[in-house]
């Protein structure tokens, strides 16, 4: 018993001093009293009369977010503010006046901060909103022309914030006021799921919506919009081994412009269904779980494969599935005899079509490929960074075609290894020394600049004018191989088409055409060759001009002549003497 007593004023005095502790803890607490609310209070007005605005909307973000609409008299108040600075927007939706921050500020950025202390209730934060441009229309059902009374308009500016937001009336017309100069998108949303939001003009995405420029106080009419009636996708995802439902997201790209317009994520059975604007898709599968291999509609890897799928107004495209499972994976390595290599890529092929490539590892050449199951041609490429290295492509096995290659085959979800590839890098084709020449023709005893590429770096190079040659000098080859210089054409070089010769020893490396008029002052005929009205000769039919000493040779032969009838003559005085 009076062990029991004894456990009764244990446990007795645990209780009070645990009493006491909360007491004290509570005491304590207490003694530090909560931070006092604050506010901040002004006055809305018309700057154009200074009447009061009557429900625009005035918010205050910073430490705490609060938004309140100002009364009959333009007057509000906002509360429970906590100590902090806080940016005050002014949005007067509906009127023709335009959303500022304080103070006048067009911009968040460049809003005045107001400060508030602990308990502090700042006033005066006015507003007096000014006139700006406007934008009209009607807003309209595209099947059958009826207004939609209370459609939701809003102007967008270019970081996709809502300058001026308004609702259609009865009729459907609309007024979008108060809108700075600029240039604005234009968005139409009902609330009858069944019409789809669009953009001015027949956009349904906000980077393709057509752009209208306000210019203050102007008013841009005639953005009207006719809302078309949506079509619906509905399939179903599941797994492909067992055929169980699958929990996955599903996504739909706008064929034109590649952007993701539509998405929704499949019930607990592996179904969807999705309401869409009409157009064409492409559709992307993504498991909910790690593991799994994506894929497009229709069991496509990627995107240039998948099959594109059309929904017109009011229609319901079914039996949009996809049985996704664990990827196959093929993995090697790829060398390659050059360090230009600026990507190396291995590609599966299956029936003439690319179902998946992967980059390999620009330093070890290591790749790992993930495929569905199935049979696959691999092929390696190359692109190098210089811009001029190639390397024929090779498929596996070490062969040049698809129709050599040795088929791959890998069951889903396991790997297969050793799939590598050499690569070599193509021979560079052999440079040819090629000649240039400032000019097409030329007058006989003038200069002649030539430059040439490809020429051995150092080498000397002598020219020669064909047919009959005549040395014109030596250039020599700098050391990227080429040479640039000038030469004489010989005064006594004859007139008509000729070809100019690099020589290395008696090795013609290159040649090019030439036409040589005759000399200044010699005019007449040379090598049988008639004068040309500009002082060159042509030969006859066309032939090339005879070049060497046949001029010297004919002269010779007549002063022999020339001798021999002297000595005639002084014979004949001599016996008449």
């Amino acid at each position: 018993m009076a062990r029991r007593r004894a456990f009764i004023r244990t446990v007795l005095g645990g209780a009070v001093a645990l009493a006491l502790a909360l007491g004290g803890v509570t005491a304590a607490a207490a003694v530090e009293p909560a931070a006092a609310a604050g506010s901040i209070s002004g006055t809305v007005v018309r700057e154009d009369d200074g009447t009061p605005v009557v429900g625009v909307t005035v918010s205050a973000d910073g430490p705490t977010w609060a938004s309140v609409t100002t009364d009959s008299t333009g007057a509000y108040t906002l509360p429970n503010l906590a100590a902090g600075s806080y940016i005050v927007s002014f949005f007067p939706e509906g009127t023709d006046l335009k959303r500022e921050y304080w103070r006048d500020a067009s911009d968040y950025s460049q809003a005045a901060p107001v400060v508030v202390g602990d308990g502090e209730a700042v006033s005066a934060i006015d507003a007096s909103l000014v006139q700006g441009g406007a934008i009209e229309g009607i807003v309209t059902r595209e099947d059958d022309g009826t207004a939609i009374a209370g459609a939701d308009v809003q102007a967008l500016d270019g970081n996709n914030e809502i300058v001026a937001a308004t609702t259609a009336g009865a009729s459907g017309e609309y007024t979008l006021g108060g809108l700075p100069t600029g240039s604005y998108r234009v968005r139409f949303a009902s609330s009858d799921a069944e019409l789809a939001a669009e953009y001015w003009k027949d956009a349904y995405g906000w980077g393709a919506a057509t752009l209208i420029t306000v210019t203050e106080p102007q008013t841009i009419t005639d953005i009207d919009a006719s809302l078309a009636e949506v079509g619906y996708i509905s399939g179903t995802v599941t797994r492909s081994a067992g055929d169980e439902p699958l929990s996955a997201s599903v996504a739909f790209y706008a064929a034109g412009t590649g952007l993701d317009v539509f998405f929704v994520d499949t019930n607990s059975d592996g179904t969807f269904r999705i309401p869409v604007v009409a157009g064409t898709y492409r559709v992307l599968f993504h498991a909910n779980e790690r593991g799994i291999m994506e894929e497009y509609w229709k069991d496509a890897f990627l995107w240039e494969n998948a099959t594109l799928l059309t929904v017109a107004p009011g229609e319901e495209v079914v039996g949009i599935d996809a049985a996704l499972g664990k990827p196959a994976r093929i993995t090697g390595a790829v060398t390659i005899d050059s360090d230009a290599a600026d990507d190396v890529r291995v590609e599966a092929w299956s029936n003439g079509t690319m179902v998946n490539d992967t980059r390999a590892d620009p330093v070890t050449g290591a790749y790992s490929l993930a495929v569905p199951h199935g049979t696959y041609i691999l092929k390696a490429s190359a692109t190098f960074s210089d811009g001029t290295t190639t390397a024929k492509p090779q498929f596996f096995d070490g062969v040049a075609t698809a129709a050599e290659a040795t088929p791959v085959s890998v069951p889903e979800g396991e790997a297969i290894s050793g799939i590598d590839f050499a690569l070599t890098v193509d021979t560079a084709p052999e440079v040819k020394p090629a000649l240039s020449l400032g000019v097409d023709s030329i007058r006989a005893g003038n200069d002649i600049a030539i430059s040439g590429t490809g020429f051995a770096p150092g080498a000397t190079i002598a020219f020669e004018l064909h047919s009959d040659p005549i040395a014109l000098g030596t250039l020599t080859a700098d050391a990227d191989g080429v040479l640039q210089g000038a030469l004489r054409i010989p005064a006594t070089a004859p007139a008509g088409a000729h070809t100019l010769v690099a020589l290395s020893g008696t090795t013609v490396l290159a040649s090019t055409p030439l036409t040589v008029t005759a000399a200044a002052g010699t005019g007449g005929q040379t090598g049988g060759g008639v004068a040309s009205p500009g002082g060159g000769a042509a030969t006859p039919g066309g032939q090339l001009a005879t070049t060497g000493a046949d001029a010297p040779v004919a002269l010779l032969a007549l002063g022999v002549i020339l001798a021999m009838m002297g000595g005639l003559l002084v014979r004949r005085r001599r016996v008449e003497s």
